[in-house]
């Protein structure tokens, strides 16, 4: 049987879950990126949520083809509201905007554990996400850019050590990104130009947009 393969986005969530870890896959979909960690070994079980029954029932359909349904069991959760920390190790959040995951994780005291690792994937506001994962003792040890479909996203993976970080503007958009790595300076690029965008009506964003420049080394 041919193996359900995760996109761009979601390989690289799938290469920061741990080995052997319980997983929590918020927002599944399909069920793709639990199907392949179980399939490939890296995990031994997975709950598969989704706040919408449909994509939901996507999900069990695929996972009783692949012979997983002993393994991975599906959810109708809302973020994590029906999750509890007993339940899983590392926690997938991807496909979601910045500030919904954000909203989700607040909502979930229980992940404040330096136990469990989060492997987020935000689809736009990733400064919003940084800056609450910084502010509210979250270290990033883990960020990358990866080119999918025409565009460029980012993934990362923090964990909870208590220390609250400090985060302005320019730090939000960095996060723990490589500068000198071309896919994490073409993603920063689609920043820039948001900024960019907005500095018509802000000047104040002007010290930023030349910050980011300079790390990324593009003058214009």
């Amino acid at each position: 049987m041919r193996i359900l393969k995760p996109n761009g986005r979601l390989s690289l969530c799938a290469d920061m879950v741990r080995r052997g870890s319980r997983l929590a896959d918020i927002g599944t979909d399909h069920g793709y990126l639990p199907i392949e960690l179980c399939t490939r070994g890296t995990i031994p079980s997975a709950l598969a949520c989704d706040i919408n029954p449909l994509p939901l029932r996507s999900a069990e359909e695929n996972i009783e083809r692949y012979g997983l349904s002993d393994r991975i069991k599906t959810r109708l959760s809302d973020g994590l509201q029906r999750v509890s920390a007993d339940e899983a190790d590392d926690i997938v959040i991807a496909g979601m905007g910045g500030e919904l995951i954000r909203d989700i994780l607040s909502a979930a005291a229980w992940v404040k554990d330096g136990e469990k690792r989060l492997v987020l994937q935000p689809m736009t506001h990733h400064d919003d996400l940084v800056r609450w994962l910084y502010e509210n003792g979250f270290c990033i040890s883990r960020q990358e850019a990866v080119f999918d479909d025409g565009k460029y996203y980012t993934v990362i993976c923090a964990v909870f050590d208590g220390a609250v970080r400090s985060c302005d503007l320019y730090a939000s958009i960095i996060g723990a990104l490589d500068t000198d790595d071309e896919l994490s300076r073409g993603f920063l690029r689609r920043s820039l130009n948001n900024l960019r965008n907005r500095s018509r009506g802000d000047e104040s964003l002007l010290p930023v947009i030349k910050r980011l420049e300079e790390s990324i080394h593009e003058d214009k």
